[in-house]
């Protein structure tokens, strides 16, 4: 244990076991003390959670203190977790020492599989707690007993946010420790300050914005030579070039489109993807990153802040109940997980997944839908859903106008709409949903001109091109994939579900073992 002088903020050390440690938060009182003539010892270890990315476990010692080791599933190879690791721990220590968020206080990690744990790992404190998510309601009707922590929830949420985007940073991309990755090429890196103004000479140069560890920039690419054909792609960018992420982007995926069909086409991939599919992919994808240098006008005086919406700001893109745990003794709220945490400019960063609704908004059912007394149960319940996906975006919406009045044109319609088809590739989680971005494409075909005569972009005309086939073909196939969603459960997700939800699904019933050993959504009985 590294002694800790009061009051100095330690960098964290290297050590020779391929670990690093973060000094500062190894003390006593974070970790406990036990007797000088006792080692320390693993009493329990048991696993309490299997997310999507990770596995928990909380581990339980003879320091009368429990800590959480966090171990990432083995789903893509370890360049691509020691990028999201590194990056992680540094942007949570930001968040603790900068931004005064609270966060669970990482004490170790490891990168590769080199160390004594023998693969990648974060053990960092365990919070006793419950998650916020227990209070969040979101189909409760207006006045309900459950009001308030409603509200809670919403105001905690944006408070982490606004605490979040408080900070103009001097890049884009992700932040990393400033003594990480000693043998990278300085290029790799932006070369001013993370920040500007700090004082505390142990901040000063503490971090570093790096490449971008945005999980659509990641997801599927281990195929890729990662020095060629995806370092170009993955930042950082300059400040002075915002839209050159959404290029990049775009540019990044289609890449990766050519290289599977490529693969498929020699017959080496074992992927089950449709060879029409990936070439649509690369087809969509070049589009976007055509489309990028002209989506805002960077210039415009029509959209009020325009300067505030393209700096850099840390996006959390897990900025959600789900992920935020109230401290049992404290009561006081802390941001998990930061995996994926990014900074790019306010005008790209989409609502949070919670909160978000794009389809049709209902602010009063009395007032918006005629005759709504007179509509069927079934009816009402559609329009209802409506109307409190609408209220709990308004909700949301309301709190950042409170929070960051500056930013709030970033949720106005028309630069919704402009931002949609990058916010599409950025949420995409299946192969055919490039159609997502099409659709966002073509949305902004039909008012393109409307924008250009307000200034909103730069190019007076559309700069894409679609024949009248290529647009019936894609009606067709949007049609098909919205039927997919709708008759196959969790389709968006690829059949993961939380573990706690699959244990409740399979109690119910919903889910039935099958002879094979595997799992399946048990159908309807039809009636012969």
């Amino acid at each position: 244990m590294a002694k800790v002088v009061d009051g100095k903020i330690l960098p964290p050390t290297f050590n020779r076991n391929l670990t690093v440690s973060l000094v500062n938060n190894v003390i006593p009182k974070n970790i406990g003390k036990i007797n000088p003539n006792e080692n320390v010892q693993v009493t329990t270890l048991s696993s309490i959670h299997e997310g999507k990315h990770h596995r928990i476990y909380k581990v339980d010692t003879n320091l009368n203190k429990a800590f959480i080791l966090r171990i990432p599933y083995p789903l893509e190879n370890e360049n691509t977790l020691s990028y999201r690791i590194r990056s992680e721990v540094a942007t949570m220590d930001f968040a603790g020492l900068k931004l005064g968020i609270k966060v669970p206080k990482i004490f170790c990690y490891g990168v590769n599989s080199l160390n004594p744990v023998r693969q990648p790992f974060v053990l960092q404190e365990f919070i006793e707690g419950d998650l916020l998510m227990r209070d969040w309601d979101p189909l409760m009707e207006d006045g309900s007993p459950n009001q308030k922590k409603f509200d809670n929830v919403i105001k905690q949420v944006s408070d982490f946010q606004s605490k979040l985007i408080s900070l103009k940073l001097n890049g884009f991309g992700s932040i990393y420790f400033n003594n990480d990755f000693k043998d990278a090429d300085d290029k790799e890196f932006v070369q001013d300050k993370v920040y500007d103004g700090e004082t505390n000479p142990d901040l000063q140069n503490r971090w570093k914005i790096g490449p971008s560890v945005e999980r659509c920039l990641w997801r599927h690419k281990s195929h890729l030579n990662f020095q060629k054909q995806m370092k170009p792609f993955l930042g950082p960018w300059s400040i002075e070039s915002p839209m050159d992420i959404i290029k990049s982007t775009g540019l990044l995926e289609a890449e990766n489109a050519r290289m599977r069909l490529a693969l498929k086409a020699a017959g080496s991939s074992p992927e089950l993807v449709n060879s029409q599919t990936l070439k649509e992919q690369v087809t969509t994808f070049e589009n976007l990153a055509k489309i990028a240098p002209d989506l805002f006008n960077v210039k415009t005086k029509a959209i009020p802040n325009m300067q505030e919406l393209l700096s850099p700001r840390l996006f959390h893109p897990d900025l959600d109940p789900m992920n935020i745990i109230v401290n049992k003794e404290s009561q006081e709220a802390y941001l998990l997980d930061f995996e994926g945490t990014c900074t790019k400019p306010f005008i790209l960063q989409n609502s949070p997944q919670f909160i978000a609704y794009e389809g049709p908004k209902i602010y009063d059912l009395k007032e918006d839908i005629s005759d709504f007394d007179k509509l069927s149960e079934a009816e009402k319940k559609q329009y209802q859903f409506m109307y409190k996906r609408t209220r709990n975006q308004h909700q949301w919406e309301k709190k950042l106008n409170e929070n960051n009045p500056q930013l709030i044109t970033a949720v106005a319609p028309p630069v919704k709409l402009l931002r949609s088809p990058y916010v599409a590739a950025v949420e995409r989680k299946t192969e055919d949903e490039y159609l997502l971005i099409d659709e966002s494409l073509l949305q902004l075909k039909e008012v393109w001109d409307i924008f250009a005569q307000n200034d909103l972009v730069k190019q007076k005309k559309f700069p894409l091109t679609y024949t009248k086939e290529d647009i019936e073909r894609h009606v067709k196939d949007l049609q098909k994939l919205h039927e997919k969603l709708i008759s196959t459960p969790f389709a968006a997700t690829q059949g993961w579900v939380p573990q706690d939800m699959f244990d409740q699904l399979l109690k119910s019933g919903s889910i039935v073992k099958q002879e094979n050993g595997e799992y399946a959504v048990k159908q309807p009985e039809t009636s012969s």
